[in-house]
Order: structure tokens, then sequence, then C-alpha cells
């Protein structure tokens, strides 16, 4: 059942003690992992994150403490990687329950990924997370959610190329590595179809929400979207969808005013 954008922000307790009583143990238990919460996305997700009361639990993973964010909120645990490439049982285990990953790491136009890192970090990172949640769901360990998908929200770029083969005039390093990881995020959520879903947020020009640039320019601009509106939608995909698929600025907008 879809919930209004108000809903989502600020979901209301149910009244009826019976139906808390029947209500299955995951109803409770909204764990979020958020892979990069410092830069212009990861730190708006985290903030409309905070807002919704219904998330329980939210997991950063970083490569450094993060006081000032654990600091923000109970609810935060920042869990300090010494890889992002390797997961110790104890952290894996610090995963389990948790109904959807947001993966906000990676290169920017401001700060790009050096090239000889660029695939260990666009590609191998995300999948190394992908795939040690799949083992866990796969093996049980998950009993919490054990009969639902965890869902894996994926912050790629609109000029993302998924065709290896093809020739690109410009940033072709870049684009192909982030169109590498969509396809092996696409693999394995065909492979583990049923405890594992991909969903590929393409953001291209990301206006911050403080930005001098007029509404009217953002909208009428087929690229454009300011970050608290991307960070919404994302949010309502977190929680509130279904199915692998591929999500651009024009369907993020249009869940943006669906639930405004």
């Amino acid at each position: 059942m879809p919930y209004t954008f108000a809903e989502l922000i600020a979901p209301t307790a149910q009244s009826s003690f019976s139906h808390l009583a029947f209500a299955p143990l995951n109803a409770f238990i909204v764990k979020i992992i958020l892979a990069g919460s410092t830069g212009l996305i990861g730190s708006e997700v985290l903030s409309h994150l905070l807002r919704n009361s219904s998330i329980t639990s939210i997991i950063i993973l970083s490569g450094r403490p993060l006081p000032d964010v654990v600091s923000r909120d109970g609810r935060i645990k920042v869990i300090v990687l010494k890889s992002f490439l390797k997961y110790e049982d104890e952290v894996a285990e610090e995963l389990v329950g948790a109904k959807a990953v947001i993966w906000s790491l990676g290169g920017s136009n401001s700060n790009p990924t050096p090239s000889e890192k660029m695939d260990e970090v666009e590609v191998q990172y995300p999948l190394a997370l992908a795939n040690v949640l799949i083992s866990s769901r796969k093996s049980k360990k998950d009993a919490i959610n054990s009969s639902t998908k965890m869902r894996f929200l994926f912050i790629s770029g609109t000029a993302s190329e998924r065709d290896q083969s093809r020739s690109l005039w410009f940033l072709e390093q870049e684009r192909k590595a982030r169109g590498r990881a969509e396809n092996r995020l696409f693999e394995l959520s065909k492979q583990n179809s049923v405890v594992f879903e991909t969903v590929i947020i393409k953001a291209a020009y990301v206006v911050p929400k403080d930005s001098k640039v007029p509404d009217m320019v953002v909208g009428l601009s087929g690229n454009a979207i300011r970050v608290n509106e991307l960070a919404a939608a994302m949010v309502i995909y977190t929680l509130d969808r279904h199915g692998s698929e591929t999500k651009d600025k024009r369907a993020l907008g249009v869940l943006k005013l669906s639930f405004t």
C-alpha cells in the first residue's frame, strides 16, 4: 500500500494494541545501511532518514570515525571499515536485519576517483557489500528479514555507460566503471532474485537545496534536481517500493510531485 509523503516523513503509531500484537517482527525493526554520509547527497539522505520515525536503526559505513554524525541521533551507529572490500564476521553481524542499503560512496565532479582506483572504488566496493548481504540472507542468518528482499539503492550518474564496448568522447573510464557496477548489481539481482533487488538512481546535476538557482530553472532542466528532493524520493524508494529498476531524474521528479 503506498504512503503519502507526510506519512513517510512522520508516520503515526497504531492505536490498536491487538493489531500490534499480531504484527510481524520486521514491522517494528527498520534498519537501513548508509554507505557515504558526508557528501552532498549522502548527508541529505541521512537527514531525511532521521526525520522518519519508522526507521529504528541507521548503520553508517565509513572509512573514518564520524563523532559529529553519531551525536546527531541515538539511532545512528558508525562502523569504521579497514577496507570496503572485506567485511569481518563481526561487521557482517552488525548488518544483519537491515531492510535496505543506500550506496552514496564514490567520486564526484569536484572530487573524482583516481584513475588507478576506479574499478576498486566504483565497482568492487559496492559489490563486496552486496555479496555479504546476499550471503547473510541466503544462509538464514537474517531471521528478521528472511522472507523479504534486501533492497540496494545505488547512486550512479545519468551518463553512466553499461555497454562496455562503446567508445565515449568524455569521462570514459568513470562512466564505464559506473556502468559496470550497474550491470553487476543487476546480475546479482537476477541470480538471487528471492533475496536481493537493485535500484539504480541516475542522478545528473544535483543542486544544493540552498542554491540560488531558481526553482523554475531546476524544473525546466531535464537533468537537474535539488538534493533535498532527490533524498526524499530515495527514502520513499527505500521504504515503499519493490523490484529491481533504474530511476532517472524524470522518474524521481514525478515521484516527488506525487508524494508532495
